[in-house]
């Protein structure tokens, strides 16, 4: 599993125990296991129901909603939720910018050759416990991270105007949790989730805002200055890595909303 940016010892060590717990599940497993190809592309859909997988070979992303929440490297699983999720939840996504190959097995043989294995099962829930615990630990990270942006958290009600259009960008804003939606002259265009940076285009242009940003549940919102912001990109290489990402992301769901657009103009 990769981080950006500096990685604390205990990760690293972490992560490396998780992989070798992986690989001794693995190893000598005997039941049918399937090749699946992940194209490069930025596209990413959800694992098939009931089904375990381990990254073969490339690199992984793994999506929530639009954000990009890790990257996953030769020799970690791969748990895709799509049949545990509440309705209302999008199931987490998986894809490759540059392609990948991850192996798969049908959940119930594989739980049923686990519980055989005495040996085997105590590797599983080993593998299982410390991948827990290294999510924890990245999360606490990305916390920490998050606070030395500086600026105030604030929290707005739902229906409340967190970016009006028109006004004057004099900060950044992250999404510390929460969903808002976007919209350009008062038609809906977008939604930020949580782990979001929004408000950059018309800081980095000093301009004025291009869109209206309401809150449509209870967010809490990290609001960074605008000078601050700066400092940030010339400090912290990774905190622009993230804002390339996020605004890469954006402007590739933009261009879809754009042709779809067009598509049906042309049926008129």
């Amino acid at each position: 599993m990769l981080t950006t940016g500096r990685v604390q010892d205990d990760i690293s060590l972490l992560n490396s125990a998780a992989r070798q717990s992986l690989s001794g599940v693995f190893t000598g497993l005997d039941i049918e296991s399937n090749l699946v190809e992940l194209p490069g592309s930025v596209h990413c859909t959800p694992l098939p129901d009931n089904t375990i997988a381990r990254v073969q070979s490339g690199l992984v992303t793994v999506l929530s909603e639009r954000t990009v929440v890790s990257t996953l490297e030769p020799g970690d699983l791969l748990l895709g939720d799509s049949a545990l999720v509440p309705e209302s939840v999008t199931a987490l996504q998986f894809g490759s910018e540059e392609g990948a190959v991850i192996q798969t097995w049908e959940q119930e043989p594989f739980l049923h050759a686990i519980s055989e294995d005495s040996a085997r099962q105590k590797l599983w829930l080993a593998a299982l416990i410390q991948t827990q615990s290294l999510m924890y630990r990245m999360s606490g990270l990305s916390v920490q991270r998050q606070s030395g942006l500086g600026g105030d958290t604030e929290v707005y009600s739902p229906g409340a105007v967190i970016i009006q259009q028109g006004d004057p960008a004099d900060d950044v804003f992250s999404m510390v949790a929460g969903v808002a939606q976007v919209l350009v002259d008062e038609q809906p265009v977008a939604r930020i989730t949580t782990g979001e940076l929004f408000g950059t285009m018309a800081a980095l242009t000093s301009g004025h805002r291009n869109a209206t940003v309401i809150a449509l549940e209870r967010c809490s919102v990290l609001r960074v200055p605008k000078d601050r912001f700066f400092e940030i990109i010339r400090t912290r290489p990774e905190a622009v890595q993230g804002l390339l990402v996020d605004m890469a992301r954006s402007i590739t769901a933009l261009n879809g909303e754009v042709v779809a657009l067009r598509q049906r103009l042309a049926q008129f």
